[in-house]
């Protein structure tokens, strides 16, 4: 099925109810007009036809001449709008759609998941897709693989009951295959053959990323995460044979159409990475403040939607704080202070939640945001011990953080915590120094605190010693400002002095030192 363009008219049909079954197949001429009826229908056509659109679909889908692809290549680069060369995967992922989501497995051999399973990874998709609140589910399946390399992706049989199924529920305007990223020729190959919009794992977690976005630096880390993306897109329909309208024709001074976009690529990341390194500078001036005035740094890390800021909540009573459950709702380091139970000040960092079976280019970019986390004095690591797959999201946190460069001794002294305890009838656990929370309970807490304090007593070597003062006196006011005084009561002898009970640093003890007693 086709449409011209020079005869359509939106008039007042949603972005579901116009054939989006059909977008690939529309004809882009440079005579197009049409007629809008309401600000639905402009919407549709902004998002599904593009200039670009025509360089993502197959000969046998379009019917525009070389030259109209030329023009309009050349007028995308003069107007110098990078954010036209975003692939349509990640353009349409931005609308709302009703998804049939299919996930593949390695049904055997060496590449197939030994910490997981099918239902439990499925059940994942489905929340990813939950966390785009305008998405809905329409359908879902399994389906065991020997591997995900073949061209088409799925075998004949395969295809054929997805795309009977596709074919029988209209209701379905796209398709969410459950891999890390497709290839381009099995993505084009399968939106050719369903006929709808077909996403992976990349594109659906990288519209979560810009919907959640708030801050400058995350918008940035956002732009910088996804351009290594759009540059093997780029590439990957350069190379193949025959079948796009993309080729290595000559324009301007021997440059090539993919020459030029690649290049206005490069000088877009070139942008992206300046901004990101000023921020980035402006965060290190913040740390060596905060290392200056010898705050203790707690890093709390976890699989997404783990109940970190939740927990941090807790520990700070912060109330400004806004924890949401829903997947990537932290994109930002954030910095938290809270008092332990011996009066010791420390910070407690929030960080991104992690997830399995993202590319490696991703998460690459957000990284940077973790430099607090890696510098930090001890970690806290958060685990949603009511969740089915908590097993395997245990395991891929402590994968991940072991690639990290942490500080010496830090991986070994990590404090597991089990949260939303309250959710699960019956634990059973053989971790046993796994602390177990509930935020909405209060459960926990307090042992935690205490766990949270020793372990930054012995990663900072921290001295308990008790020391006598003058009630007042220069010694008593410098001690309250640069230690934390866990108890103080009068000296019965005299009551001109007191007694501190401290937790001072082997620095801070030597300018105590030198300060009060070595004169």
């Amino acid at each position: 099925m086709r449409f011209n363009l020079n005869s359509i008219i939106l008039n007042n049909l949603s972005c579901k109810e116009v054939s989006v079954r059909f977008y690939h197949n529309i004809i882009k001429t440079k005579s197009t007009k049409c007629i809008l009826k309401n600000e639905i229908g402009a919407k549709f056509l902004s998002n599904v036809i593009h200039p670009l659109d025509i360089f993502y679909c197959d000969k046998r889908q379009c019917s525009s001449t070389n030259s109209d692809v030329t023009q309009t290549a050349l007028e995308l680069f003069y107007d110098d709008e990078v954010k036209d060369l975003v692939p349509r995967s990640l353009r349409l992922a931005s609308m709302p759609h009703q998804v049939f989501i299919v996930h593949p497995y390695i049904k055997w051999g060496p590449k197939k998941k030994q910490d997981t399973s099918p239902d439990l990874q499925l059940e994942e998709a489905v929340s990813i897709i939950k966390t785009l609140h305008d998405w809905k589910i329409v359908g879902k399946k399994k389906i065991s693989l020997l591997s995900f390399d073949k061209e088409s992706f799925f075998n004949k049989g395969q295809l054929e009951i997805v795309k009977t199924l596709i074919c029988k529920n209209q209701l379905i305007t796209s398709v969410f295959v459950n891999v890390k990223s497709l290839k381009i020729n099995q993505h084009l190959f399968l939106e050719d053959l369903f006929s709808v919009p077909v996403f992976d794992r990349y594109s659906i977690v990288m519209n979560i990323f810009k919907r959640h976005a708030v801050t400058k630096e995350a918008k940035l880390q956002v732009s910088l995460a996804e351009i290594p993306f759009i540059r093997s897109r780029i590439r990957g329909i350069n190379e193949l044979d025959g079948t796009t309208f993309i080729k290595n024709t000559g324009i301007g001074s021997g440059e090539t159409i993919m020459t030029k976009r690649l290049k206005a690529l490069s000088f877009y990341e070139q942008q992206v990475k300046k901004s990101i390194d000023k921020l980035r500078q402006n965060r290190e001036l913040l740390r060596k403040k905060r290392r200056n005035m010898e705050f203790p740094i707690v890093a709390v890390v976890g699989y997404t939607n783990a109940g970190k800021t939740s927990l941090i909540k807790c520990l700070t009573e912060e109330e400004k704080m806004n924890p949401e459950d829903k997947l990537f709702a932290t994109l930002d380091v954030t910095v938290h202070a809270g008092t332990l139970p011996c009066n010791l000040k420390v910070l407690y960092v929030d960080t991104i939640g992690f997830i399995s079976d993202l590319p490696t280019n991703l998460l690459e970019p957000f990284i940077a945001t973790l430099e607090d986390a890696i510098q930090a004095d001890l970690i806290v690591h958060v685990q949603d011990i009511s969740h089915p797959d908590h097993v395997m999201q245990k395991s891929h946190v402590l994968k991940t953080l072991e690639s990290f460069n942490l500080r010496t001794g830090v991986m070994q002294n990590i404090i597991s915590v089990g949260n939303k305890c309250d959710k699960v009838p019956t634990i059973t656990t053989v971790d046993n120094d796994l602390i177990l929370t509930s935020c909405t309970k209060n459960t926990g807490l307090s042992k935690l605190e205490e766990k949270i304090e020793t372990g930054i007593i012995n990663a900072l070597n921290l001295k308990k010693i008790r020391i006598r003062v003058i009630n007042g006196g220069r010694e008593y006011f410098w001690l309250q400002k640069e230690t934390a005084i866990s108890n103080c009561f009068t000296d019965e002898n005299n009551q001109q002095y007191v007694f501190l009970d401290v937790l001072i640093s082997n620095g801070n003890l030597e300018k105590f030192k030198s300060y009060f007693i070595r004169r």
